[in-house]
């Protein structure tokens, strides 16, 4: 980060009319929250669930992606209340959510979710944009023992940050269309897998390249060869004014369960800073409306890669099952 860039403030005020705006989403959706049994045997990612989640669409020839984007969304309106919820944008995916997450998860509950940002005048914003530190070829850990989100859900427990709120968004769409951008990604893509699969020059002779090189040249094409879904994640930090960007640092660091020792890919967090009252507002505006926009920094993800991501808890925690 340039060092100017430190000296920027990481938060802004709302006022009451910002405030109302953002309790309200332009679009209606059809927001479910999920209560997963505590300390049960179940999946440690959803895979079945956002593989039925999978729809695509294009308009314009095939040129333009129509496919519906989706929200996975980690609330904590106080510290007693820790909520997970699906946020779809038709009745139809709602139902096919919850018939598929009752398949992977048989015990799990449901209840209506939450739509905006509840603020009040004077209330402070800041938050972050996490993407991946290596080009998004190179995939995230899939293979894991538990629920990678456990650790989101310790960070948020109820005597952590007491005096702040939090949404955490994972937004995505399936990757489809735009077939120029398509074929060169796929091309940039497999030129890198040549790469690391040759032998390499050095300035005395050659060499045959390494285990860790060929296997993650599979990976990579593994991953190429599947279908992807573009994928932001964003925090927003609600109240925490001076505090903001300790407090993105401590949820941030929650993420690090993805990171692959094999492919080496992690998440980096890029912290909103600006002068501009106008840039918190609109990143806001953005989950608010759970759309990409400007404030995204997506990349591309398949579906085990996002079934981790967006997994659910399965222990015990006082904030995390308290509504029925």
């Amino acid at each position: 980060m340039n060092p100017f860039t430190r000296l920027l403030p990481a938060h802004t005020t709302v006022d009451e009319q910002e405030a109302d705006s953002l309790a309200r989403p332009q679009q209606n959706w059809y927001s479910v929250t999920v209560h997963p049994p505590a300390n049960t045997s179940q999946p440690a990612s959803l895979t079945n669930t956002i593989r039925g989640l999978l729809e695509l669409q294009t308009k314009w020839f095939s040129l333009r992606n129509a496919s519906p984007t989706a929200a996975y969304e980690i609330r904590r309106t106080t510290p007693d209340t820790l909520r997970f919820q699906f946020a779809l944008p038709t009745k139809r995916l709602e139902r096919k959510l919850r018939t598929h997450l009752t398949t992977d998860i048989p015990d799990a509950r449901f209840e209506p979710g939450r739509d905006g940002i509840q603020l009040t005048d004077g209330d402070s914003i800041g938050g972050a944009i996490l993407t991946t530190g290596r080009r998004d070829w190179y995939p995230l850990k899939t293979d894991h023992d538990q629920p990678p989100i456990n650790s989101l859900a310790a960070a948020l427990h109820r005597h952590a940050m007491q005096d702040t709120r939090f949404v955490i968004q994972i937004l995505f769409q399936p990757v489809i269309g735009q077939p120029l951008r398509s074929w060169y990604r796929t091309r940039r893509t497999y030129q890198h897998i040549g790469y690391l699969r040759k032998q390499k020059e050095r300035l005395w002779g050659s060499r045959e390249p390494t285990p860790r090189e060929r296997q993650q040249a599979d990976a990579i094409e593994q991953k190429a060869g599947s279908r992807r879904f573009h994928t932001s994640i964003r925090l927003l930090v609600i109240g925490a004014e001076d505090y903001t960007q300790s407090r993105v640092k401590e949820v941030a660091g929650a993420f690090n369960v993805f990171e692959s020792q094999a492919t080496g890919q992690y998440l980096n967090t890029a912290t909103i800073r600006s002068p501009l009252h106008t840039r918190f507002q609109r990143f806001a505006a953005a989950i608010t409306d759970r759309r990409f926009g400007r404030w995204h920094h997506r990349f591309q993800a398949t579906v085990p890669e996002l079934a981790a991501l967006a997994s659910l808890p399965n222990h015990t925690q006082e904030n995390l099952n308290s509504n029925p």
